[in-house]
């Protein structure tokens, strides 16, 4: 990662600078998710990542819909790359759509029942800068607390908190 980056979407593909590929995520009948990387972005961006789906009305947490890059990968049993951002103070990205509730989610490897640290952030239809510091995301309770030491990303997610259909766009996402 050079300077704490991790997509600004210029290259107009689905890979981030670390070379994995955004993927949509939707968990659950009637959830969906469809990504794609189009012409737009914040500013004199030439690109951004839009993000489409459906969050069905009085769905739980099992019920995602967004999408997820991965900043690591396992590599063999026990051991894994991951991606360390302890130089680094907290997340900043830029994003306009649906209005509504998001959820920014960084996970770590050594969390390993899925209740990776969650930041919520309101979405209006115009461009925002949200900079959330690494404070700011939390687990939400349901698992084995974890202690965020920033070491050990292993991906970065959008999700939907809002229920029905949505559309958002994502622009230059990276470690301040």
């Amino acid at each position: 990662m050079i300077d704490g980056r991790v997509d600004d979407f210029e290259d107009g593909d689905i890979y981030n600078y670390l070379g994995f590929t955004w993927e949509s995520v939707s968990g659950g009948a009637e959830a969906d998710a469809t990504i794609f990387v189009e012409a737009g972005g914040f500013n004199d961006s030439r690109y951004q990542l839009t993000i489409g789906g459906m969050r069905p009305t009085g769905s739980g947490g099992d019920l995602v819909s967004g999408a997820r890059v991965r900043m690591g990968q396992a590599l063999e049993a026990n051991r894994s790359e991951v991606t360390n951002v302890t130089a680094y103070q907290g997340l900043e990205l830029r994003m306009r759509g649906t209005p509504g509730s998001y959820i920014v989610q960084m996970g770590t490897e050594a969390v390993t029942d899925f209740d990776f640290y969650n930041a919520y952030v309101e979405v209006t239809q115009d461009w925002a800068l949200f900079r959330i510091p690494f404070d700011d995301f939390q687990q939400e309770g349901f698992g084995s607390p974890e202690r965020w030491t920033g070491s050990d990303v292993t991906h970065i997610a959008i999700y939907s908190n809002r229920f029905g259909p949505y559309t958002i766009a994502v622009d230059d996402i990276r470690f301040y």
